[in-house]
């Protein structure tokens, strides 16, 4: 008699849940389709929403928010070139990569004032930061 009032309030829980479930995916999706929209930008599109982000964030002018989306679409293009040259291979091309990025935080460097370019670099190191444990780096979790 136990065991059938288990089975029977077991086979409940799990039709319960079921039948949650499937309210679910209605939102989720919209979530997708949302992250989908997000991918799917051309590289002038992300160029400007990274420049309006910064305008907004170290308080550019509008001609240096002009100057920071020209020098993201470059830096856009330039890091596609290298996707399709390199592939997923992500030490070919190191020296390369490195150069350009020197090159791309020298310019944004030139176009921003000393302020704000401190400002953007507290924010670039937060950033990095983000979802990590102490120091930047992630905690490991102790194997049992």
């Amino acid at each position: 008699m136990k065991k059938t009032l288990i089975l029977l309030a077991a086979l409940a829980f799990t039709t319960a849940g079921t039948s949650f479930a499937q309210t679910t995916p209605a939102a989720s999706t919209t979530v997708r389709k949302a992250h989908k929209a997000k991918q799917h930008k051309t590289p002038a599109q992300k160029a400007d929403h990274q420049a309006s982000k910064m305008a907004k964030e170290l308080g550019l002018t509008a001609d240096q928010e002009a100057r920071v989306e020209q020098l993201l679409l470059a830096r856009q293009q330039e890091t596609a070139a290298f996707k399709a040259k390199y592939g997923t291979d992500k030490k070919a091309g190191r020296p390369e990569k490195k150069a350009a990025h020197q090159r791309y935080e020298a310019q944004l460097k030139s176009i921003l004032t000393a302020d704000q370019y401190t400002k953007f670099a507290q924010l670039k190191q937060e950033h990095r930061g983000h979802g990590k444990g102490q120091g930047g780096k992630m905690k490991m979790k102790a194997k049992a």
